[in-house]
């Protein structure tokens, strides 16, 4: 069996990975900062578009991993760097939380107030985990989708894991408003769209998908973006999905494991 030192870049998610709701999980910690240490380059991508970059990757240093600013991609980053590439939007009216904020401003859009968004129709509505997001602010989001701006959500997370059980996800709030007006989104920038993984190997430089594991704990989110693109996947047990959801997948893991431990 491969082992996770076999391959170039290691595409690893953060909630039900490395923490859960903030508390680290040791032993696949312990596991990534053994392959760092063999120089293998891991990327980390995270569907909670709700992250600083900056303080995410502070927090993962204390814990004991290689971590830089430009070594994250958040579903938020993904979004700003999607709309920044291929749209043309300069505005925007967020349904989020500090961490999309901070990537948007970074990437040059005017992000509007609720006040603005009510008198100027912004060019698009960006929408991520919000977890102080009101029935007003959902509201007003639909309005101006349905006037014509554009619809980009972060994620369709269904759940969120905590340590006080499940939480709804990104996708639950976009979801309110795909129903309310029959509509999809315009793009949806997070696992399992293979977005993330074009811009991990353009960070990396690693080219070859066959060098690429994508290590997750949701085989909706990480796995089926891994399956997507082609490249290897590993489903850790730490997190959301289970064995008996492995079990009425379509979508199979290469690798099925209790932690990374196992993989070493």
């Amino acid at each position: 069996m491969s082992t996770l030192n076999d391959y170039q870049l290691i595409i690893s998610d953060v909630d039900g990975v490395i923490v859960r709701e903030g508390d680290p999980i040791w032993e696949n910690i312990q596991a990534l900062r053994n392959i760092q240490n063999n120089g293998v380059k891991v990327i980390f991508v995270t569907n909670n578009s709700g992250f600083s970059r900056i303080l995410l990757s502070r927090q993962l240093s204390y814990l004991g991993l290689k971590v830089t600013p430009d070594m994250i991609i958040t579903s938020g980053l993904a979004a700003a760097i999607y709309m920044k590439e291929k749209l043309n939007v300069k505005s925007v009216f967020a349904v989020g939380e500090e961490g999309l904020i901070e990537e948007l401003k970074n990437h040059g859009f005017l992000v509007f107030s609720s006040v603005e968004s009510e008198r100027n129709l912004p060019d698009a509505v960006v929408m991520g985990l919000d977890r102080l997001s009101t029935y007003d602010k959902l509201s007003l989001a639909m309005r101006c989708i349905s006037k014509g701006s554009k619809f980009i959500v972060t994620n369709m997370d269904r759940l969120w894991p905590a340590k006080d059980g499940l939480k709804l996800g990104a996708g639950a709030l976009a979801s309110s408003i795909i129903y309310a007006l029959r509509r999809d989104p315009d793009f949806i920038a997070g696992k399992p769209n293979t977005w993330i993984i074009e811009i991990a190997m353009r960070i990396s430089s690693v080219k070859k998908l066959d060098k690429i594991l994508v290590i997750g704990d949701q085989i909706e989110t990480d796995i089926q973006m891994g399956y997507n693109i082609g490249a290897d996947t590993a489903l850790v047990l730490t997190g959301i999905s289970t064995v008996d959801d492995v079990d009425r997948s379509s979508v199979k893991p290469k690798y099925v494991v209790n932690s990374l431990l196992d993989l070493l």
